[in-house]
Protein backbone atom coordinates (compact mmCIF):
# COMPACT_ATOMS: atom_id res chain seq x y z
CA UNK A 1 0.00 0.00 0.00
CA UNK A 2 1.37 3.40 -1.00
CA UNK A 3 1.04 6.49 1.20
CA UNK A 4 -0.32 9.35 -0.86
CA UNK A 5 1.03 12.79 -0.14
CA UNK A 6 -1.57 15.57 0.37
CA UNK A 7 -1.30 18.85 -1.48
CA UNK A 8 0.61 21.59 0.34
CA UNK A 9 -1.12 24.59 1.73
CA UNK A 10 -0.54 27.76 -0.32
CA UNK A 11 -1.64 31.07 1.11
CA UNK A 12 -0.64 34.70 1.06
CA UNK A 13 0.33 34.20 4.67
CA UNK A 14 3.47 32.14 4.23
CA UNK A 15 4.15 31.81 7.93
CA UNK A 16 0.85 30.07 8.66
CA UNK A 17 1.16 27.95 5.51
CA UNK A 18 4.57 26.64 6.60
CA UNK A 19 3.19 25.78 10.05
CA UNK A 20 0.45 23.59 8.62
CA UNK A 21 2.75 22.03 6.05
CA UNK A 22 5.28 21.01 8.77
CA UNK A 23 2.51 19.24 10.70
CA UNK A 24 1.39 17.34 7.61
CA UNK A 25 4.98 16.31 6.94
CA UNK A 26 5.26 14.77 10.44
CA UNK A 27 2.03 12.83 9.92
CA UNK A 28 3.32 11.52 6.63
CA UNK A 29 6.56 10.37 8.23
CA UNK A 30 4.65 8.52 11.01
CA UNK A 31 2.39 6.82 8.49
CA UNK A 32 5.40 5.70 6.44
CA UNK A 33 6.97 4.17 9.57
CA UNK A 34 3.79 2.27 10.49
CA UNK A 35 3.52 0.99 6.92
CA UNK A 36 7.06 -0.35 7.05
CA UNK A 37 6.28 -2.20 10.32
CA UNK A 38 3.07 -3.72 8.91
CA UNK A 39 4.91 -4.88 5.80
CA UNK A 40 7.65 -6.38 8.00
CA UNK A 41 5.06 -8.25 10.11
CA UNK A 42 3.38 -9.66 7.04
CA UNK A 43 6.70 -10.88 5.66
CA UNK A 44 7.63 -12.55 9.03
CA UNK A 45 7.97 -16.38 8.47
CA UNK A 46 7.44 -17.27 12.18
CA UNK A 47 4.01 -18.87 12.93
CA UNK A 48 1.33 -16.82 14.61
CA UNK A 49 -1.56 -17.97 16.83
CA UNK A 50 -4.47 -19.28 14.85
CA UNK A 51 -8.10 -18.89 15.82
CA UNK A 52 -8.21 -22.57 16.85
CA UNK A 53 -5.21 -22.12 19.10
CA UNK A 54 -6.70 -19.03 20.70
CA UNK A 55 -9.93 -21.00 21.31
CA UNK A 56 -7.92 -23.79 22.97
CA UNK A 57 -6.20 -21.35 25.29
CA UNK A 58 -9.42 -19.60 26.17
CA UNK A 59 -11.12 -22.91 27.04
CA UNK A 60 -8.17 -24.42 28.98
CA UNK A 61 -8.40 -25.39 32.70
CA UNK A 62 -7.24 -22.56 34.85
CA UNK A 63 -7.43 -24.49 38.17
CA UNK A 64 -4.08 -24.67 40.01
CA UNK A 65 -2.89 -27.86 41.76
CA UNK A 66 0.17 -26.16 43.29
CA UNK A 67 1.04 -22.70 44.52
CA UNK A 68 2.48 -20.26 41.98
CA UNK A 69 6.00 -21.16 43.08
CA UNK A 70 5.39 -24.91 42.57
CA UNK A 71 5.04 -25.75 46.27
CA UNK A 72 2.00 -27.37 47.87
CA UNK A 73 -1.37 -25.76 47.31
CA UNK A 74 -2.86 -26.58 50.74
CA UNK A 75 -1.12 -26.49 54.12
CA UNK A 76 -2.79 -28.35 57.00
CA UNK A 77 -1.67 -27.05 60.42
CA UNK A 78 -1.10 -29.29 63.42
CA UNK A 79 -4.57 -28.54 64.78
CA UNK A 80 -6.25 -29.06 61.39
CA UNK A 81 -7.69 -32.01 59.46
CA UNK A 82 -6.52 -33.31 56.09
CA UNK A 83 -10.02 -34.60 55.35
CA UNK A 84 -11.64 -31.22 55.99
CA UNK A 85 -8.94 -29.41 54.00
CA UNK A 86 -9.23 -31.43 50.78
CA UNK A 87 -12.69 -33.04 50.80
CA UNK A 88 -14.25 -30.31 48.61
CA UNK A 89 -11.23 -29.87 46.33
CA UNK A 90 -10.30 -31.40 43.02
CA UNK A 91 -6.80 -32.44 42.16
CA UNK A 92 -4.40 -30.73 44.55
CA UNK A 93 -1.16 -31.00 46.48
CA UNK A 94 -1.00 -30.65 50.24
CA UNK A 95 1.31 -30.84 53.24
CA UNK A 96 0.24 -31.89 56.73
CA UNK A 97 2.34 -30.67 59.64
CA UNK A 98 3.46 -33.05 62.43
CA UNK A 99 0.67 -33.85 64.86
CA UNK A 100 -2.27 -33.57 62.44
CA UNK A 101 -4.93 -35.84 63.91
CA UNK A 102 -5.88 -37.75 60.74
CA UNK A 103 -2.35 -38.04 59.34
CA UNK A 104 -1.03 -41.64 59.07
CA UNK A 105 2.55 -40.41 59.55
CA UNK A 106 4.46 -40.69 62.83
CA UNK A 107 3.67 -37.81 65.20
CA UNK A 108 6.98 -36.09 64.47
CA UNK A 109 6.85 -36.39 60.66
CA UNK A 110 5.49 -34.18 57.90
CA UNK A 111 3.21 -35.69 55.27
CA UNK A 112 3.23 -34.50 51.66
CA UNK A 113 0.67 -35.78 49.18
CA UNK A 114 -1.41 -35.27 46.08
CA UNK A 115 -5.10 -35.86 45.60
CA UNK A 116 -5.30 -37.38 42.14
CA UNK A 117 -9.06 -37.55 41.72
CA UNK A 118 -11.45 -35.40 43.66
CA UNK A 119 -14.89 -33.93 43.76
CA UNK A 120 -17.14 -32.97 46.63
CA UNK A 121 -16.59 -35.58 49.38
CA UNK A 122 -14.99 -38.11 46.99
CA UNK A 123 -11.25 -38.43 46.58
CA UNK A 124 -8.21 -40.67 46.15
CA UNK A 125 -4.50 -39.99 46.27
CA UNK A 126 -1.01 -40.74 47.52
CA UNK A 127 1.28 -39.32 50.21
CA UNK A 128 4.81 -39.82 51.59
CA UNK A 129 5.97 -38.76 55.05
CA UNK A 130 9.40 -37.51 56.00
CA UNK A 131 10.20 -40.88 57.62
CA UNK A 132 10.04 -42.53 54.18
CA UNK A 133 6.67 -44.25 54.55
CA UNK A 134 4.28 -44.18 51.59
CA UNK A 135 0.49 -44.36 51.67
CA UNK A 136 -2.53 -44.30 49.41
CA UNK A 137 -5.91 -43.02 50.53
CA UNK A 138 -9.55 -42.77 49.54
CA UNK A 139 -12.85 -41.47 50.87
CA UNK A 140 -16.41 -41.52 49.53
CA UNK A 141 -19.46 -39.33 50.01
CA UNK A 142 -20.71 -41.45 52.93
CA UNK A 143 -17.39 -41.29 54.79
CA UNK A 144 -16.52 -38.91 57.59
CA UNK A 145 -12.77 -39.51 57.43
CA UNK A 146 -9.97 -40.66 55.14
CA UNK A 147 -9.02 -44.34 54.86
CA UNK A 148 -5.22 -44.70 54.72
CA UNK A 149 -3.30 -47.80 53.60
CA UNK A 150 0.47 -47.96 53.97
CA UNK A 151 2.35 -49.19 50.90
CA UNK A 152 4.95 -51.96 51.39
CA UNK A 153 8.62 -51.11 51.48
CA UNK A 154 11.24 -52.84 49.34
CA UNK A 155 12.34 -54.89 52.35
CA UNK A 156 8.77 -56.08 52.97
CA UNK A 157 8.25 -56.95 49.29
CA UNK A 158 11.49 -58.93 49.27
CA UNK A 159 10.39 -60.75 52.42
CA UNK A 160 7.11 -61.77 50.76
CA UNK A 161 8.78 -62.66 47.46
CA UNK A 162 11.32 -64.84 49.24
CA UNK A 163 8.68 -66.48 51.45
CA UNK A 164 7.77 -70.15 51.15
CA UNK A 165 4.72 -70.51 48.91
CA UNK A 166 4.18 -74.29 49.22
CA UNK A 167 0.81 -75.06 50.79
CA UNK A 168 0.76 -77.65 53.58
CA UNK A 169 -3.04 -77.95 53.61
CA UNK A 170 -5.95 -77.31 51.25
CA UNK A 171 -7.50 -73.83 51.25
CA UNK A 172 -9.97 -74.80 54.00
CA UNK A 173 -7.09 -75.67 56.37
CA UNK A 174 -8.07 -79.31 56.69
CA UNK A 175 -5.88 -82.38 56.18
CA UNK A 176 -5.67 -83.51 52.56
CA UNK A 177 -7.54 -86.78 51.84
CA UNK A 178 -5.49 -88.94 49.48
CA UNK A 179 -6.99 -91.62 47.20
CA UNK A 180 -6.99 -95.32 48.09
CA UNK A 181 -3.88 -97.05 46.80
CA UNK A 182 -1.59 -94.01 47.20
CA UNK A 183 2.07 -94.87 47.84
CA UNK A 184 2.93 -92.85 50.94
CA UNK A 185 6.63 -92.95 50.03
CA UNK A 186 5.86 -90.60 47.10
CA UNK A 187 4.07 -87.91 49.14
CA UNK A 188 5.71 -84.45 49.46
CA UNK A 189 5.84 -82.43 52.67
CA UNK A 190 2.49 -82.10 54.42
CA UNK A 191 -0.24 -83.83 56.46
CA UNK A 192 -2.51 -86.42 54.82
CA UNK A 193 -5.17 -88.97 55.67
CA UNK A 194 -6.45 -92.03 53.85
CA UNK A 195 -7.07 -95.78 53.83
CA UNK A 196 -5.80 -98.78 51.86
CA UNK A 197 -2.46 -97.05 51.33
CA UNK A 198 0.79 -98.58 50.11
CA UNK A 199 4.03 -99.01 52.10
CA UNK A 200 2.34 -98.72 55.50
CA UNK A 201 4.12 -100.01 58.64
CA UNK A 202 1.79 -103.05 58.68
CA UNK A 203 1.62 -104.99 55.41
CA UNK A 204 -1.78 -105.14 53.69
CA UNK A 205 -3.35 -102.99 56.40
CA UNK A 206 -6.68 -101.60 55.16
CA UNK A 207 -7.07 -99.29 58.16
CA UNK A 208 -7.45 -95.52 58.11
CA UNK A 209 -4.15 -93.67 58.73
CA UNK A 210 -2.99 -90.13 59.39
CA UNK A 211 0.29 -89.43 57.59
CA UNK A 212 2.77 -86.56 58.20
CA UNK A 213 5.68 -86.13 55.79
CA UNK A 214 8.77 -83.99 56.39
CA UNK A 215 11.07 -83.80 53.38
CA UNK A 216 14.33 -82.11 52.44
CA UNK A 217 16.99 -82.41 49.73
CA UNK A 218 20.56 -83.46 50.37
CA UNK A 219 22.89 -80.57 49.55
CA UNK A 220 25.57 -82.52 47.68
CA UNK A 221 23.77 -85.10 45.54
CA UNK A 222 20.05 -84.16 45.67
CA UNK A 223 19.14 -87.36 47.52
CA UNK A 224 15.71 -86.97 49.11
CA UNK A 225 15.83 -87.16 52.90
CA UNK A 226 12.38 -87.79 54.34
CA UNK A 227 10.69 -88.58 57.65
CA UNK A 228 7.20 -90.12 57.62
CA UNK A 229 4.98 -90.42 60.68
CA UNK A 230 2.03 -92.82 60.33
CA UNK A 231 -0.72 -93.07 62.97
CA UNK A 232 -3.38 -95.77 62.69
CA UNK A 233 -6.75 -94.31 63.55
CA UNK A 234 -8.58 -97.15 65.26
CA UNK A 235 -5.95 -97.99 67.91
CA UNK A 236 -3.82 -94.80 67.99
CA UNK A 237 -0.57 -96.65 67.24
CA UNK A 238 2.16 -94.58 65.62
CA UNK A 239 5.22 -95.48 63.54
CA UNK A 240 8.14 -93.40 62.26
CA UNK A 241 10.08 -94.21 59.11
CA UNK A 242 13.01 -92.35 57.52
CA UNK A 243 14.74 -92.19 54.15
CA UNK A 244 18.50 -91.76 54.32
CA UNK A 245 21.18 -91.65 51.65
CA UNK A 246 21.05 -95.45 51.52
CA UNK A 247 17.25 -95.54 51.12
CA UNK A 248 14.38 -96.35 53.45
CA UNK A 249 15.68 -97.24 56.92
CA UNK A 250 12.46 -98.93 58.05
CA UNK A 251 9.56 -98.42 60.42
CA UNK A 252 9.89 -98.05 64.20
CA UNK A 253 6.81 -97.97 66.41
CA UNK A 254 6.51 -95.30 69.09
CA UNK A 255 5.85 -96.84 72.51
CA UNK A 256 3.16 -95.11 74.56
CA UNK A 257 1.70 -95.42 78.04
CA UNK A 258 -1.02 -97.62 76.62
CA UNK A 259 1.58 -100.19 75.62
CA UNK A 260 2.39 -100.76 79.30
CA UNK A 261 -0.97 -102.48 79.69
CA UNK A 262 -0.59 -106.27 79.32
CA UNK A 263 -3.14 -108.51 77.68
CA UNK A 264 -2.88 -111.63 79.82
CA UNK A 265 -3.64 -115.06 78.29
CA UNK A 266 -4.45 -118.12 80.42
CA UNK A 267 -3.00 -121.29 78.79
CA UNK A 268 -4.53 -124.72 79.47
CA UNK A 269 -2.67 -126.74 82.14
CA UNK A 270 -1.94 -130.36 81.02
CA UNK A 271 -0.05 -133.60 81.74
CA UNK A 272 -1.38 -133.96 85.27
CA UNK A 273 -0.49 -130.47 86.36
CA UNK A 274 -3.12 -128.24 87.93
CA UNK A 275 -3.33 -124.72 89.35
CA UNK A 276 -2.14 -124.45 92.94
CA UNK A 277 -4.81 -123.36 95.40
CA UNK A 278 -3.81 -121.99 98.78
CA UNK A 279 -5.78 -121.71 101.97
CA UNK A 280 -6.20 -117.94 101.40
CA UNK A 281 -7.67 -118.66 97.96
CA UNK A 282 -5.27 -116.44 95.98
CA UNK A 283 -5.43 -116.55 92.17
CA UNK A 284 -2.36 -118.56 91.12
CA UNK A 285 -3.49 -119.35 87.58
CA UNK A 286 -0.67 -119.46 85.04
CA UNK A 287 -0.88 -116.36 82.82
CA UNK A 288 1.25 -115.19 79.88
CA UNK A 289 1.51 -111.78 78.15
CA UNK A 290 3.82 -110.11 75.64
CA UNK A 291 4.48 -106.37 75.96
CA UNK A 292 5.09 -103.82 73.20
CA UNK A 293 8.86 -104.48 73.30
CA UNK A 294 8.34 -108.18 72.66
CA UNK A 295 9.15 -109.27 76.22
CA UNK A 296 7.12 -112.32 77.36
CA UNK A 297 5.94 -112.33 80.98
CA UNK A 298 5.02 -115.68 82.63
CA UNK A 299 3.70 -116.05 86.18
CA UNK A 300 1.65 -118.51 88.25
CA UNK A 301 1.90 -121.63 90.46
CA UNK A 302 1.16 -125.28 89.57
CA UNK A 303 1.32 -128.61 91.37
CA UNK A 304 1.17 -132.39 90.97
CA UNK A 305 2.10 -133.07 87.34
CA UNK A 306 4.54 -135.07 85.24
CA UNK A 307 8.21 -134.12 85.32
CA UNK A 308 10.38 -134.19 82.21
CA UNK A 309 10.18 -132.69 78.74
CA UNK A 310 6.41 -132.91 78.54
CA UNK A 311 4.74 -129.53 78.63
CA UNK A 312 2.93 -128.44 81.74
CA UNK A 313 1.29 -125.85 79.39
CA UNK A 314 1.85 -124.28 75.97
CA UNK A 315 2.80 -120.64 75.51
CA UNK A 316 0.35 -118.60 73.35
CA UNK A 317 1.28 -118.17 69.71
CA UNK A 318 3.83 -115.37 69.27
CA UNK A 319 5.28 -115.88 72.76
CA UNK A 320 7.77 -118.64 71.85
CA UNK A 321 11.48 -118.00 72.66
CA UNK A 322 13.97 -117.69 69.78
CA UNK A 323 16.07 -120.53 71.28
CA UNK A 324 15.62 -123.07 74.17
CA UNK A 325 15.69 -121.50 77.63
CA UNK A 326 16.15 -122.83 81.16
CA UNK A 327 14.64 -121.22 84.22
CA UNK A 328 15.00 -121.92 87.95
CA UNK A 329 11.74 -121.71 89.84
CA UNK A 330 10.95 -121.59 93.56
CA UNK A 331 9.39 -124.73 95.03
CA UNK A 332 7.78 -125.29 98.41
CA UNK A 333 9.10 -128.12 100.63
CA UNK A 334 7.21 -131.03 102.17
CA UNK A 335 8.34 -134.22 104.06
CA UNK A 336 10.72 -132.52 106.49
CA UNK A 337 13.09 -130.74 104.09
CA UNK A 338 14.32 -127.40 105.36
CA UNK A 339 15.52 -124.40 103.43
CA UNK A 340 14.52 -123.04 99.99
CA UNK A 341 13.66 -125.58 97.30
CA UNK A 342 13.80 -125.14 93.53
CA UNK A 343 12.76 -126.63 90.21
CA UNK A 344 14.45 -126.74 86.83
CA UNK A 345 12.17 -125.48 84.07
CA UNK A 346 12.66 -125.87 80.31
CA UNK A 347 11.07 -123.54 77.71
CA UNK A 348 11.17 -124.98 74.18
CA UNK A 349 11.06 -123.04 70.90
CA UNK A 350 7.77 -124.75 70.04
CA UNK A 351 6.15 -123.12 73.10
CA UNK A 352 6.32 -126.07 75.57
CA UNK A 353 6.84 -124.96 79.17
CA UNK A 354 8.21 -128.05 80.99
CA UNK A 355 9.05 -128.84 84.65
CA UNK A 356 12.06 -131.10 84.17
CA UNK A 357 13.04 -131.69 87.81
CA UNK A 358 12.61 -130.49 91.39
CA UNK A 359 14.85 -130.59 94.46
CA UNK A 360 12.26 -132.20 96.71
CA UNK A 361 8.79 -133.52 97.00
CA UNK A 362 7.01 -130.18 96.53
CA UNK A 363 3.63 -128.81 97.37
CA UNK A 364 3.76 -126.31 94.49
CA UNK A 365 6.14 -124.96 91.86
CA UNK A 366 6.26 -121.28 90.91
CA UNK A 367 6.61 -120.41 87.20
CA UNK A 368 7.83 -116.83 87.07
CA UNK A 369 10.11 -115.59 84.27
CA UNK A 370 10.59 -113.07 81.43
CA UNK A 371 12.32 -113.45 78.08
CA UNK A 372 12.39 -111.89 74.60
CA UNK A 373 10.06 -113.58 72.15
CA UNK A 374 11.35 -114.58 68.75
CA UNK A 375 10.56 -112.08 66.00
CA UNK A 376 8.43 -112.88 63.05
Amino acid sequence: MDIKSPKLFETSDKAHADLFNDMVKVLLENDSGLLDQIIGHIDDTKPHASAAEKKKWNESQLYKITADDGRHLIAVPADGSIFNAIKDKGMCTFVAYPGVEDSPAPSNAYLRGIQTVGQNNIGTGFAVDTSGNAYYFYYNSSHISITWTQLPSVAERNKWNNGQLYRLTPNDGRVARIPNGTDIFTLPTGPYMGAQLLNLPVDNDQSFYYIDVTETSHMSNDVILKKITATRSFDNKTWIGTFHTRGFIGWERIITRGDAKLDWKFPTIRNGWKTYKSEVNNDYRVRVAKDAMGIVHVTGAITGGTLGDVGAFMLPEGCEPPFPLYNVGIASSTGGFKGPQFSRQYIATDGRFCIQDTSSNTEFIVVNCMFKAKEG
